[in-house]
């Protein structure tokens, strides 16, 4: 059963500077060290409560409804901290730039514009960004609230590719109008470096992570609105309620603080991680198992993901790009990365889940983006903030 809890409280909104990543708990790093040495030199593991062979690889229970579940706590979090500012006639700063956290597949503050009937502002086409056209102006007057959801899609990391953001930043930086301007925090990295956008515009705001008791609380409010009545989330190593508490009103078990610590309180990337941890047990192990066993949700502890090929430096560069751009055409990867022999590796990188595709363009699933990020910093490349 879910412990009655209310819903996740909403967060205004922190400085980008801020972001205070939740921590690995020291057991869990230190058990998932012993553990990958263990498997490695033995093969095997603990035997656990439930054995993977008898659950099913997927479950459907929450796939109608992940946009919703997952956009709504956050669209409240920029209403909370956008609201007053937005009708504020004179306000200190009409410039409001957002950094979001890499892996947003919804599109999450061109949602909110939708949702207020603010004006959003279509970026060019990708082929329009390689025209090199200096003379080029940018007219943003108007009224009401602009939002430009995506700054990622107004350069090109090529270099032909980054007039038209230079041009944009400059209008913006001299604009008398409420403007929000969001930007992945890859994108974001990039620009400091390559146009100096945070001399440019005011200090960015971006979610507060979120840590254990946020997360649970949110994963709690969504099982117990859409799970039918008497379905049970237990662990599969051990048997035990995944969403309990102990006396003091804490979690009994480490699962939440470790997912917090692996989704870097990501919001979508912790709930992309819980939606794969989620099994079914099998029909035919229906006559093993209780019917209390058969009422439950399995909790699996997530596979690691491993780069495909020998040298993982092709890899580690289409990702690089794709978390910097947001998404890119084969035709529009081709033309920001150095070496353009990548079509191999980045259908080996889709078929390892690594990146998905949608309408011919390539993304970094948010699922996979705790081992897409650990594998940039072994590697050595420049990092976001997430």
């Amino acid at each position: 059963m879910i412990s009655t809890t209310p819903p996740p409280e909403t967060h205004p909104l922190v400085p980008l500077e801020d972001v205070d990543v939740p921590a690995w708990p020291e057991r869990a790093a230190l058990k998932m060290a012993a553990l990958r040495l263990r498997t490695l030199f033995t093969g095997s593991n603990q035997r656990p409560f439930i054995a993977e062979d008898r659950l099913n690889d997927s479950v459907e229970l929450f796939s109608d409804m992940a946009t919703p579940a997952f956009c709504e706590p956050l669209l409240a979090e920029l209403d909370e901290t956008l609201a007053s500012w937005a009708t504020n006639p004179t306000p200190k700063q009409w410039i409001r730039p957002l950094v979001l956290p890499p892996c947003d597949e919804h599109d999450l503050l061109s949602r909110w514009a939708q949702r207020h009937h603010h004006e959003v502002l279509t970026p060019p086409t990708r082929d329009d960004l390689l025209i090199d056209t200096p003379e080029q102006t940018l007219d943003l007057s108007g009224d009401g609230v602009l939002v430009i959801p995506q700054l990622e899609a107004w350069f090109l990391r090529h270099r032909c590719g980054l007039g038209m953001v230079r041009t944009l930043l400059t209008t913006l930086a001299g604009l008398k109008r409420h403007c929000v301007i969001g930007c992945n925090s890859w994108a974001w990295a990039f620009l400091c470096k390559a146009v100096d956008a945070h001399l440019i515009l005011p200090e960015p705001l971006t979610f507060e992570p979120f840590d254990e008791p946020r997360l649970r609380r949110w994963l709690a409010d969504i099982a117990r609105q859409q799970a039918d009545e008497g379905i049970r989330f237990r662990l599969s190593r051990n048997g035990k309620n995944v969403f309990a508490l102990n006396r003091k009103g804490r979690p009994r078990e480490k699962y939440f603080e470790t997912l917090a610590a692996r989704s870097r309180g990501i919001a979508w990337v912790a709930w992309h991680l819980w939606q794969r941890s989620l099994k079914k047990a099998n029909d035919d192990a229906d006559n093993d198992l209780s019917e209390d066993d058969q009422q439950t949700l399995w909790v699996v502890a997530l596979e690691e993901f491993s780069l495909p090929g020998s040298d993982g430096t092709q890899a580690l560069l289409i990702l690089q790009a794709l978390l910097i751009h947001g998404s890119l055409s084969a035709r529009e990867l081709e033309s920001v990365l150095p070496d353009p022999g990548f079509q191999g590796m980045h259908h080996a990188l889709h078929r390892a889940g690594f990146i998905g595709e949608r309408d011919g363009r390539y993304y970094c699933r948010a699922s996979a983006y705790p081992a897409i990020r650990d594998g940039l910093a072994t590697a050595g490349f420049p990092l976001d903030s997430y």
